[in-house]
């Protein structure tokens, strides 16, 4: 009797835990999955050429990156309602930069809580080639969660 009494508190215990793990994980998992896809109702400008929406997971709130043609390579503006940043592709090399305050749309001082500055600084150099569009749009959905301060995840998600 005792032998059976230990395996079933075992077997809460191991129950009990295993629902805590996973009620835990579900509030703090970053969904890594996405979807880039050109945004539909776009129409081309002199500042912008072209517009895609990168999608994580099953959010609701798609992530605006807007492609503009300098001389020097492209620019990728990745704004959200929240904060925005920009990625440049030159001969240089592929990164991360900060959108210059005159150019900002999300107030400044917002932008500044969402974005960690020292994962900003990190990526300014992703790689030292220049890479082509496609490319540029993937190495953006990869690296972006990185520069989103931990408490702000839930902006992408």
């Amino acid at each position: 009797m005792k032998k059976r009494n230990r395996i079933i508190s075992l077997l809460f215990v191991a129950f009990f835990a295993c629902s805590l793990s996973v009620f835990a994980g579900g509030e703090t998992d970053f969904v890594d999955e996405y979807k880039i896809s050109s945004k539909v109702d776009f129409e081309p400008g002199k500042t912008y050429q072209k517009s895609w929406e990168i999608t994580y997971g099953e959010s609701k709130r798609p992530v605006e990156v807007l492609l503009k043609a300098t001389r020097k390579g492209d620019e990728y503006i990745v704004r959200t309602k929240y904060f925005e940043v920009k990625y440049v592709s030159s001969k240089k090399g592929f990164g991360a930069r900060s959108i210059d305050s005159s150019d900002l749309i999300v107030p400044e001082s917002l932008n500044n809580q969402v974005i960690n500055e020292d994962k900003l600084a990190n990526q300014k150099t992703i790689l030292a080639l220049q890479v082509d569009r496609e490319r540029a749009l993937a190495l953006i959905a990869d690296f972006l969660p990185e520069l989103v301060n931990e408490q702000y995840q839930n902006i992408l998600n």
